[in-house]
């Protein structure tokens, strides 16, 4: 009867390791599957890293660009508005003296 129950118990150790080894096979290839996405997503996450930064370098690159733009072409505006007011200023000065003159060829002529 002993060797009969060491054979049972034999037999159910050796079904136990089975489904043990089983149970390890599906883990380990979960385990596989779960890493190689893991290895995806760190490499997707690595990839849209390298284009956020990329893309916010340009952003302020951009952003100074545009501010340095905007102060040029506020001094040009600037600059242009003297230029025409000073012309004008010497276009005026310019009548005055020309019709002064033209007064004066009248007086004279009148004389």
């Amino acid at each position: 009867q002993s060797t009969g129950r060491t054979a049972e118990q034999g037999r159910l150790l050796r079904a136990m390791q089975q489904e043990v080894a089983a149970v390890e096979r599906e883990l380990s290839c979960d385990i596989s599957l779960l890493r190689d996405r893991i290895d995806r997503c760190n490499m997707r996450y690595s990839d849209a890293r390298k284009r956020y930064e990329e893309a916010e370098r340009e952003f302020i690159a951009s952003k100074l660009e545009l501010h340095q733009c905007a102060e040029q072409k506020e001094g040009l505006e600037e600059h242009l508005f003297t230029i025409i007011t000073l012309n004008e200023t010497r276009k005026s000065e310019k009548l005055e003296q020309l019709h002064q003159k033209l007064e004066q060829l009248e007086l004279q002529e009148n004389s």
